[in-house]
């Protein structure tokens, strides 16, 4: 059993603080804010694990996460000196506050001697407050989850394949890209605002075939590919009182990779022990010192 709770600071960087507005790309005009201030976020998590017999193994846990002035993407109307028309302008803006909350499973389970099986289920609702932002689109809170299947096959001959697998249910927009955790990251940064629209379902297959060969197995090579059945479309839907955008990307479809991997050597864990053992004691004898 874990309990944990942690409180971060998030503060805004250079581009998103500088106040002049950029207008090399007339469909992307962008404008910092230097009245932005730092956000914080306060975490809170309890998580339980359990061995079973057969080396299979289950982790549960139920997290929630608040932040206040969070720091989000804005439109706002403006006037381009340079052609006179009315254009969108990209900013940011602190808003009031969002939260999130949800509960995770992990099961690792060995069906067979050449068979295991890894299964995560997350399922989460988050919401953010815009109350405080001028014409702002309020959306409801939305109960989404997530899932991954990840199965291992042992082969004669030292083959191994792994096959996987995993699904998105539609979910809000991100709450903020740089805070991590469900639907972040890669093309959810295109998103024009956290509180407006939301992200439709998808899903995706990988295979990877691995070799193991010469003595005691010291050289792989491995082949895999990622999105076996180019399904992993990834549609936005998004509105503000100046627009409304629908968004599509397959990214990254079907990429195949080649890895070549040869271990030589022997590992001593033990030296990673006295090394942390050595380090321990020099800052033992230097808080004494002062």
């Amino acid at each position: 059993m874990q309990l944990s709770a942690t409180r971060r600071i998030n503060r805004p960087n250079f581009f998103q603080l500088i106040p002049f507005t950029d207008y090399t790309d007339s469909l992307n005009i962008t404008r910092g804010n230097p009245a932005l201030v730092p956000e914080f976020t306060n975490s809170f998590e309890m998580s339980y694990s359990k061995t079973f017999k057969g080396g299979n193994n289950l982790l549960g846990s139920i997290y929630y996460k608040h932040s206040n002035n969070l720091i989000t993407r804005y439109l706002s109307p403006g006037t381009n000196p340079f052609t006179g028309k009315s254009d969108i302008i990209n900013t940011y803006i602190n808003a009031n506050s969002s939260y999130s909350y949800g509960a995770e499973i992990t099961s690792i389970n060995k069906l067979t001697k050449w068979w295991d099986l890894t299964t995560n289920v997350n399922v989460y609702q988050s919401k953010i407050n815009t109350s405080n932002i001028p014409g702002s689109v309020s959306q409801d809170a939305m109960v989404s989850w997530f899932g991954k299947l990840n199965s291992n096959f042992k082969l004669p001959a030292n083959f191994s394949i792994q096959l996987s697998g995993d699904y998105q249910s539609k979910t809000n927009l991100p709450i903020n890209n740089s805070q991590g955790g469900p639907g972040s990251g890669g093309p959810f940064g295109q998103a024009q605002s956290s509180s407006q629209g939301y992200i439709k379902s998808f899903w995706g297959t990988d295979i990877a075939v691995k070799k193991s060969f010469l003595k005691n197995n010291a050289a792989s090579l491995s082949v895999s590919m990622n999105d076996i059945f180019r399904t992993r479309i990834q549609d936005q839907y998004s509105e503000s009182p100046y627009f409304i955008q629908n968004y599509s990307r397959l990214n990254n479809p079907q990429i195949v990779r080649v890895n070549f991997t040869y271990h030589f050597g022997k590992m001593d864990v033990n030296l990673f022990k006295r090394q942390n053992t050595k380090a321990n004691a020099a800052q033992d004898v230097m808080q004494m010192a002062q």
